[in-house]
Protein backbone atom coordinates (compact mmCIF):
# COMPACT_ATOMS: atom_id res chain seq x y z
CA UNK A 1 0.00 0.00 0.00
CA UNK A 2 1.16 3.54 -0.73
CA UNK A 3 -0.14 6.92 0.40
CA UNK A 4 -2.99 6.75 -2.13
CA UNK A 5 -4.28 3.24 -1.37
CA UNK A 6 -5.75 1.40 1.61
CA UNK A 7 -7.15 -2.06 2.19
CA UNK A 8 -10.83 -2.60 3.06
CA UNK A 9 -9.84 -3.58 6.61
CA UNK A 10 -7.67 -0.52 7.28
CA UNK A 11 -8.99 1.30 10.40
CA UNK A 12 -10.89 4.32 9.12
CA UNK A 13 -9.10 6.82 11.33
CA UNK A 14 -5.76 5.67 9.86
CA UNK A 15 -6.84 5.90 6.21
CA UNK A 16 -5.42 9.40 5.87
CA UNK A 17 -2.54 9.07 8.31
CA UNK A 18 0.01 9.36 5.47
CA UNK A 19 0.39 12.42 3.30
CA UNK A 20 -1.70 12.36 0.14
CA UNK A 21 -4.85 13.61 -1.49
CA UNK A 22 -8.41 13.87 -0.23
CA UNK A 23 -9.20 10.34 -1.49
CA UNK A 24 -7.88 6.80 -1.03
CA UNK A 25 -8.48 3.97 -3.48
CA UNK A 26 -9.51 0.76 -1.72
CA UNK A 27 -7.42 -2.08 -3.17
CA UNK A 28 -7.17 -5.81 -2.47
CA UNK A 29 -4.72 -7.96 -4.43
CA UNK A 30 -4.42 -5.12 -6.93
CA UNK A 31 -8.16 -5.10 -7.62
CA UNK A 32 -10.01 -1.81 -7.18
CA UNK A 33 -12.87 -2.29 -4.72
CA UNK A 34 -13.93 1.28 -4.09
CA UNK A 35 -12.85 4.69 -2.89
CA UNK A 36 -13.02 6.45 0.47
CA UNK A 37 -13.19 10.24 0.71
CA UNK A 38 -11.94 12.37 3.56
CA UNK A 39 -15.19 14.34 3.35
CA UNK A 40 -17.25 11.20 4.06
CA UNK A 41 -15.18 10.44 7.15
CA UNK A 42 -15.99 13.93 8.40
CA UNK A 43 -19.65 13.15 7.83
CA UNK A 44 -19.50 9.93 9.84
CA UNK A 45 -17.77 11.71 12.71
CA UNK A 46 -20.30 14.56 12.68
CA UNK A 47 -23.13 12.01 12.77
CA UNK A 48 -21.78 10.75 16.09
CA UNK A 49 -20.15 7.56 14.83
CA UNK A 50 -16.84 6.54 16.37
CA UNK A 51 -14.54 6.44 13.35
CA UNK A 52 -11.89 4.69 15.47
CA UNK A 53 -14.16 1.63 15.56
CA UNK A 54 -14.88 1.65 11.82
CA UNK A 55 -12.95 0.09 8.94
CA UNK A 56 -12.51 1.55 5.47
CA UNK A 57 -15.02 -0.95 4.06
CA UNK A 58 -17.71 0.63 6.29
CA UNK A 59 -17.33 4.01 4.57
CA UNK A 60 -16.09 3.29 1.04
CA UNK A 61 -17.97 4.11 -2.16
CA UNK A 62 -18.02 1.20 -4.59
CA UNK A 63 -18.57 3.22 -7.78
CA UNK A 64 -15.10 4.45 -8.75
CA UNK A 65 -14.48 6.80 -11.67
CA UNK A 66 -11.30 5.49 -13.29
CA UNK A 67 -9.53 5.44 -16.63
CA UNK A 68 -7.09 3.11 -18.40
CA UNK A 69 -3.50 4.30 -18.65
CA UNK A 70 -3.67 3.99 -22.47
CA UNK A 71 -5.97 7.02 -22.65
CA UNK A 72 -4.32 10.33 -23.36
CA UNK A 73 -4.11 13.45 -21.25
CA UNK A 74 -7.03 15.25 -22.86
CA UNK A 75 -9.36 12.35 -22.09
CA UNK A 76 -8.22 12.46 -18.46
CA UNK A 77 -8.75 16.23 -18.43
CA UNK A 78 -12.28 15.76 -19.79
CA UNK A 79 -13.12 13.44 -16.87
CA UNK A 80 -11.86 16.06 -14.42
CA UNK A 81 -14.02 18.60 -16.25
CA UNK A 82 -17.11 16.39 -16.26
CA UNK A 83 -16.99 15.30 -12.62
CA UNK A 84 -15.10 18.26 -11.06
CA UNK A 85 -12.67 15.85 -9.43
CA UNK A 86 -9.46 16.52 -7.53
CA UNK A 87 -7.85 13.22 -8.49
CA UNK A 88 -8.45 10.34 -10.88
CA UNK A 89 -7.81 6.61 -10.47
CA UNK A 90 -5.70 5.11 -13.28
CA UNK A 91 -5.94 1.38 -13.98
CA UNK A 92 -4.18 -1.04 -16.30
CA UNK A 93 -5.84 -3.03 -19.09
CA UNK A 94 -6.80 -5.74 -16.57
CA UNK A 95 -8.54 -3.29 -14.24
CA UNK A 96 -5.78 -3.33 -11.62
CA UNK A 97 -4.90 -0.13 -9.77
CA UNK A 98 -1.84 1.73 -11.06
CA UNK A 99 -1.81 5.24 -9.59
CA UNK A 100 -3.70 8.44 -8.90
CA UNK A 101 -3.49 11.41 -11.26
CA UNK A 102 -4.13 14.69 -9.51
CA UNK A 103 -5.22 17.94 -11.10
CA UNK A 104 -1.74 19.58 -11.20
CA UNK A 105 -0.32 16.52 -12.99
CA UNK A 106 -3.02 16.80 -15.67
CA UNK A 107 -2.36 20.53 -16.09
CA UNK A 108 1.36 19.82 -16.46
CA UNK A 109 0.62 17.38 -19.29
CA UNK A 110 -1.47 19.80 -21.38
CA UNK A 111 0.20 21.98 -24.05
CA UNK A 112 1.47 25.16 -22.36
CA UNK A 113 0.96 27.31 -25.45
CA UNK A 114 -2.82 27.25 -25.13
CA UNK A 115 -4.63 30.56 -25.15
CA UNK A 116 -6.45 29.32 -22.06
CA UNK A 117 -3.34 30.00 -20.00
CA UNK A 118 -3.76 33.72 -20.66
CA UNK A 119 -7.31 33.93 -19.32
CA UNK A 120 -7.76 36.22 -16.34
CA UNK A 121 -8.67 34.51 -13.09
CA UNK A 122 -11.78 36.67 -12.82
CA UNK A 123 -13.23 34.70 -15.74
CA UNK A 124 -12.86 31.28 -14.09
CA UNK A 125 -12.92 31.91 -10.33
CA UNK A 126 -15.72 30.80 -8.04
CA UNK A 127 -17.30 34.02 -6.74
CA UNK A 128 -18.17 34.51 -3.08
CA UNK A 129 -16.76 31.25 -1.64
CA UNK A 130 -17.69 30.19 1.88
CA UNK A 131 -15.67 31.89 4.58
CA UNK A 132 -15.41 31.90 8.36
CA UNK A 133 -14.00 34.21 11.03
CA UNK A 134 -10.64 33.23 12.46
CA UNK A 135 -12.05 33.27 16.02
CA UNK A 136 -15.01 30.98 15.15
CA UNK A 137 -15.35 27.67 16.95
CA UNK A 138 -14.18 24.55 15.09
CA UNK A 139 -17.59 22.96 15.72
CA UNK A 140 -19.19 25.76 13.68
CA UNK A 141 -16.60 25.28 10.95
CA UNK A 142 -17.35 21.55 10.77
CA UNK A 143 -21.09 22.27 10.57
CA UNK A 144 -20.52 24.61 7.61
CA UNK A 145 -18.47 21.91 5.96
CA UNK A 146 -21.15 19.27 6.13
CA UNK A 147 -24.08 21.54 5.29
CA UNK A 148 -22.51 23.05 2.18
CA UNK A 149 -20.36 20.18 0.77
CA UNK A 150 -17.34 22.43 0.37
CA UNK A 151 -13.65 21.59 0.01
CA UNK A 152 -12.31 24.50 2.06
CA UNK A 153 -13.26 27.56 4.08
CA UNK A 154 -11.52 30.88 3.53
CA UNK A 155 -10.49 32.30 6.91
CA UNK A 156 -11.00 36.04 7.49
CA UNK A 157 -10.25 38.55 10.21
CA UNK A 158 -12.07 41.88 10.13
CA UNK A 159 -13.09 41.15 6.49
CA UNK A 160 -9.48 40.57 5.43
CA UNK A 161 -8.31 37.15 4.21
CA UNK A 162 -5.74 35.63 6.56
CA UNK A 163 -5.76 31.89 5.80
CA UNK A 164 -7.58 28.76 4.74
CA UNK A 165 -9.17 25.82 6.54
CA UNK A 166 -8.90 22.63 4.48
CA UNK A 167 -10.39 19.14 4.75
CA UNK A 168 -7.14 17.86 6.21
CA UNK A 169 -7.21 20.61 8.88
CA UNK A 170 -10.70 19.58 9.97
CA UNK A 171 -9.66 15.91 9.85
CA UNK A 172 -6.71 16.65 12.14
CA UNK A 173 -9.08 18.33 14.61
CA UNK A 174 -11.37 15.28 14.62
CA UNK A 175 -8.52 12.82 15.09
CA UNK A 176 -7.31 14.88 18.04
CA UNK A 177 -10.68 14.27 19.70
CA UNK A 178 -12.52 17.43 18.59
CA UNK A 179 -11.05 19.62 21.36
CA UNK A 180 -12.59 22.99 22.23
CA UNK A 181 -10.68 25.09 19.71
CA UNK A 182 -10.95 28.05 17.40
CA UNK A 183 -10.37 28.08 13.65
CA UNK A 184 -7.13 29.96 14.31
CA UNK A 185 -5.68 26.81 15.96
CA UNK A 186 -6.03 24.69 12.80
CA UNK A 187 -6.15 26.97 9.76
CA UNK A 188 -3.21 27.34 7.35
CA UNK A 189 -1.77 30.84 7.42
CA UNK A 190 -0.71 33.12 5.79
CA UNK A 191 -3.13 32.86 2.90
CA UNK A 192 -1.81 32.28 -0.62
CA UNK A 193 -3.61 34.88 -2.73
CA UNK A 194 -3.67 36.36 -6.22
CA UNK A 195 -5.66 39.17 -7.81
CA UNK A 196 -8.45 38.63 -10.37
CA UNK A 197 -6.15 40.23 -12.98
CA UNK A 198 -3.59 37.46 -12.70
CA UNK A 199 -3.69 34.81 -15.44
CA UNK A 200 -4.26 31.06 -15.33
CA UNK A 201 -0.59 30.63 -16.17
CA UNK A 202 0.47 32.73 -13.18
CA UNK A 203 -1.93 30.79 -10.96
CA UNK A 204 -0.46 27.52 -12.20
CA UNK A 205 3.09 28.73 -11.46
CA UNK A 206 2.05 29.77 -7.94
CA UNK A 207 0.37 26.42 -7.28
CA UNK A 208 3.54 24.64 -8.37
CA UNK A 209 5.80 26.78 -6.22
CA UNK A 210 3.61 26.57 -3.11
CA UNK A 211 2.48 22.95 -3.66
CA UNK A 212 -1.20 23.81 -3.21
CA UNK A 213 -4.35 23.09 -5.21
CA UNK A 214 -6.39 26.17 -4.30
CA UNK A 215 -5.74 29.90 -4.47
CA UNK A 216 -7.75 32.69 -2.85
CA UNK A 217 -8.56 35.70 -5.02
CA UNK A 218 -8.55 39.07 -3.24
CA UNK A 219 -8.65 42.76 -4.05
CA UNK A 220 -5.82 45.17 -3.21
CA UNK A 221 -7.16 45.52 0.34
CA UNK A 222 -7.07 41.74 0.92
CA UNK A 223 -10.87 41.47 0.85
CA UNK A 224 -12.23 38.15 -0.39
CA UNK A 225 -13.40 38.03 -4.02
CA UNK A 226 -13.20 34.40 -5.09
CA UNK A 227 -11.47 31.03 -5.15
CA UNK A 228 -9.66 29.15 -7.94
CA UNK A 229 -8.84 25.44 -7.78
CA UNK A 230 -6.61 23.29 -9.95
CA UNK A 231 -9.78 21.61 -11.25
CA UNK A 232 -11.16 25.01 -12.32
CA UNK A 233 -8.01 25.51 -14.36
CA UNK A 234 -8.34 22.11 -16.02
CA UNK A 235 -11.90 23.00 -17.06
CA UNK A 236 -10.68 26.26 -18.63
CA UNK A 237 -7.68 24.68 -20.38
CA UNK A 238 -9.62 21.67 -21.62
CA UNK A 239 -12.26 23.90 -23.19
CA UNK A 240 -9.56 26.10 -24.72
CA UNK A 241 -7.90 23.05 -26.26
CA UNK A 242 -11.16 21.78 -27.73
CA UNK A 243 -12.06 25.23 -29.05
CA UNK A 244 -8.65 25.58 -30.68
CA UNK A 245 -8.95 22.15 -32.26
CA UNK A 246 -12.43 22.83 -33.67
CA UNK A 247 -11.47 26.11 -35.33
CA UNK A 248 -9.12 24.33 -37.75
CA UNK A 249 -10.14 22.13 -40.66
CA UNK A 250 -7.95 19.97 -42.86
CA UNK A 251 -7.98 20.89 -46.56
CA UNK A 252 -9.26 18.01 -48.68
CA UNK A 253 -5.76 16.99 -49.77
CA UNK A 254 -4.19 17.26 -46.30
CA UNK A 255 -4.21 14.42 -43.79
CA UNK A 256 -2.94 16.23 -40.70
CA UNK A 257 -2.64 19.93 -39.99
CA UNK A 258 -0.33 21.08 -37.19
CA UNK A 259 0.32 24.51 -35.80
CA UNK A 260 4.00 25.22 -36.33
CA UNK A 261 4.81 27.57 -33.47
CA UNK A 262 3.12 25.54 -30.73
CA UNK A 263 5.48 22.61 -30.63
CA UNK A 264 3.63 20.83 -33.42
CA UNK A 265 0.38 20.45 -31.47
CA UNK A 266 -2.09 18.47 -33.56
CA UNK A 267 -5.00 20.69 -34.57
CA UNK A 268 -6.88 18.67 -37.16
CA UNK A 269 -6.71 15.09 -38.39
CA UNK A 270 -8.30 13.57 -41.48
CA UNK A 271 -10.80 10.77 -40.85
CA UNK A 272 -8.72 8.21 -42.75
CA UNK A 273 -5.73 8.84 -40.44
CA UNK A 274 -7.93 8.28 -37.41
CA UNK A 275 -9.05 4.98 -38.89
CA UNK A 276 -5.44 3.91 -39.46
CA UNK A 277 -4.60 4.54 -35.81
CA UNK A 278 -7.94 3.18 -34.60
CA UNK A 279 -8.70 6.39 -32.70
CA UNK A 280 -11.44 8.96 -32.24
CA UNK A 281 -10.85 12.64 -32.96
CA UNK A 282 -10.79 13.64 -29.29
CA UNK A 283 -8.12 11.01 -28.59
CA UNK A 284 -5.74 12.88 -30.90
CA UNK A 285 -6.22 16.31 -29.36
CA UNK A 286 -3.37 17.20 -27.07
CA UNK A 287 -0.90 14.79 -28.62
CA UNK A 288 2.31 16.17 -30.07
CA UNK A 289 4.00 15.06 -33.23
CA UNK A 290 7.10 14.45 -31.08
CA UNK A 291 5.29 11.48 -29.56
CA UNK A 292 5.71 9.53 -32.76
CA UNK A 293 9.03 10.49 -34.35
CA UNK A 294 12.74 10.44 -33.52
CA UNK A 295 14.92 13.33 -32.41
CA UNK A 296 16.64 13.76 -35.77
CA UNK A 297 13.27 14.00 -37.53
CA UNK A 298 12.06 16.55 -34.98
CA UNK A 299 15.06 18.79 -35.61
CA UNK A 300 14.65 18.54 -39.39
CA UNK A 301 10.96 19.38 -39.20
CA UNK A 302 11.59 22.43 -37.03
CA UNK A 303 13.99 23.74 -39.68
CA UNK A 304 11.58 23.08 -42.56
CA UNK A 305 11.27 26.10 -44.85
CA UNK A 306 8.36 27.17 -47.02
CA UNK A 307 8.08 24.92 -50.08
CA UNK A 308 10.38 22.19 -48.70
CA UNK A 309 9.30 18.62 -48.02
CA UNK A 310 10.35 16.13 -45.35
CA UNK A 311 9.57 12.41 -45.15
CA UNK A 312 8.41 11.35 -41.71
CA UNK A 313 7.35 7.99 -40.28
CA UNK A 314 4.90 8.73 -37.49
CA UNK A 315 4.38 5.92 -34.98
CA UNK A 316 1.55 5.96 -32.47
CA UNK A 317 0.34 3.02 -30.45
CA UNK A 318 2.17 0.52 -32.64
CA UNK A 319 0.80 1.86 -35.94
CA UNK A 320 3.37 3.62 -38.13
CA UNK A 321 2.27 5.75 -41.07
CA UNK A 322 4.56 7.39 -43.67
CA UNK A 323 3.88 11.08 -44.32
CA UNK A 324 5.34 13.88 -46.36
CA UNK A 325 5.51 17.06 -44.26
CA UNK A 326 5.51 20.46 -45.98
CA UNK A 327 5.11 24.13 -45.29
CA UNK A 328 2.83 25.35 -48.06
CA UNK A 329 2.72 28.99 -47.03
CA UNK A 330 4.33 31.56 -44.75
CA UNK A 331 1.65 30.87 -42.14
CA UNK A 332 2.85 29.04 -39.00
CA UNK A 333 1.22 25.82 -40.20
CA UNK A 334 2.70 22.43 -41.10
CA UNK A 335 0.75 20.08 -43.35
CA UNK A 336 1.27 16.32 -43.39
CA UNK A 337 0.08 14.19 -46.28
CA UNK A 338 0.09 10.41 -46.27
CA UNK A 339 2.84 9.19 -48.56
CA UNK A 340 1.47 7.28 -51.53
CA UNK A 341 3.35 4.15 -52.57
Amino acid sequence: MDRYTVSPLTPLHLAFAKDGSHARTVVEDGKILGIVLMRDILGHAAAGRDIRKMAVEDAMIKDVISIEQSHNNLQMAKLFTQYKMKSLVVRDTHGKFLCHKNAPEIIQSLPHSLLGYFQKLQTIMYHHPRHIDIQANMVDACDQWLLNRISCLVVCEHEKVVGMLSESDVMRWLLEGSPESNVADYASSPAITLSPEHTVQQAWQTMNEKQVMKLIITDNKHALLGLVTATDMIVALCQSLLDTFSCYQCPDDVDMLLEWHKGGMIMAVNEKVLQCFGMQADEMVGLHWQDGCSGKHQEALLQLKCGEEQDILWDLGGAALPFVATRDSEQPIMWWRLKLS
